[in-house]
C-alpha cells in the first residue's frame, strides 16, 4: 500500500511515520512539510537516517 504522510514534521506525523515504517505493507512516497521542505526527513530526525530519507516535499493535491 502507497501512502502519502501530510505534515510529517509534527508530532503526529512523526509518530505515523515510525508506526509505517515498521509495517511490512506500506510504501511511503511523499512526505511534506512547510517548514522543512527541501530537506530530508532524516536530515530534520536523524533517528531515521537510512530508514526515512525521503525528501521534505510542500503538500501538493495533484501528487497525492
Amino acid at each position: 500500500m502507497k501512502v502519502a504522510v501530510i505534515g510529517a514534521t509534527g508530532y503526529t506525523g512523526l509518530e505515523l511515520l515510525r508506526i509505517l515504517t515498521r509495517h511490512p505493507q506500506v510504501e511511503i512516497t511523499c512526505v511534506t512539510s512547510e517548514t522543512y521542505q527541501g530537506q530530508t526527513f532524516s536530515q530534520v530526525f536523524p533517528a531515521f537516517r537510512g530508514i526515512a530519507d525521503l525528501p521534505l516535499e510542500a503538500m501538493d493535491p495533484e501528487r497525492i
